[in-house]
């Protein structure tokens, strides 16, 4: 589940395996949720920003290594004579040696998605472990995922959360933290109601679908062919 909070709190209900879908409904107010949620949020972003920071850390130290220029001065010189001749076998076979070597060097300064649920402990420790553990690994992966774009080249630069900014934290099961339970978003002792519209056929329908959990869906392939998926709303 995702939990997004704008300006108006409002609860996302999101699948996280293809296919995938959003629901956005808005929480009825409750101010010891919303004081809690305004608190995580803080804390989240404070995680994020810490494992953006280590891993751009990180990156710099291994761009300081004369193997890691040397290897990327290789990776350039094959990659302008794959450009001309694609097929070369010899060619594509030293640039999947280089990119075996980058891996590896990668790994040695822990440039990977698993460190940053390493880092992330002892920041949640930190904050007496208020933000619950699922919450604060899905936090760092998506550090992760906005440094491996600069990683591989997807990106040049990196944004680090504002005060204020963060938006949204989720977490990876409903049966721990924050959860979706009969129409009530729940957290601890704490529950709110999600503000369902009448004759909202649409979200009425999904929230059965959760609730039943074995439901069969069609959804439009890319190509336009419609496909049966036999699949789990969750």
């Amino acid at each position: 589940m995702k939990h997004t909070f704008p300006s108006k709190e409002v609860f996302t209900l999101a699948k996280t395996t293809s296919p995938t879908f959003v629901l956005t409904l808005e929480l009825d107010y409750n101010t010891r949720m919303f004081a809690v949620i305004t608190d995580e949020l803080e804390i989240c972003r404070v995680i994020y920003n810490t494992v953006l920071g280590e891993y751009l850390k990180r990156e710099k130290q291994m761009k300081r290594e004369k193997a890691y220029k040397r290897l990327i001065r290789q990776l350039h010189s094959v990659n302008k004579k794959l450009a001309k001749d694609d097929h070369d076998a010899s060619l594509i076979h030293e640039k999947k040696m280089i990119n075996q070597k980058l891996h590896l060097l990668r790994k040695k300064y822990e440039l990977t998605e698993f460190a940053s649920h390493v880092w992330v402990k002892p920041i949640r420790q930190h904050f007496h472990n208020k933000v619950n553990a699922a919450v604060a690994q899905k936090t760092a992966s998506r550090a992760w995922l906005a440094f491996s774009k600069k990683l591989f080249g997807k990106a040049k630069h990196v944004r680090f959360v504002r005060k204020g900014e963060m938006e949204s934290f989720e977490g990876k099961t409903n049966t721990t933290g924050w959860r979706f339970i009969d129409g009530f978003l729940v957290y601890k002792d704490l529950t709110t109601p999600l503000k369902i519209k009448k004759n909202d056929a649409y979200t009425s329908g999904i929230l059965h679908h959760l609730d039943n959990q074995n439901t069969i869906y069609i959804y439009n392939h890319l190509d336009g062919n419609k496909k049966t998926v036999e699949d789990q709303y969750g």
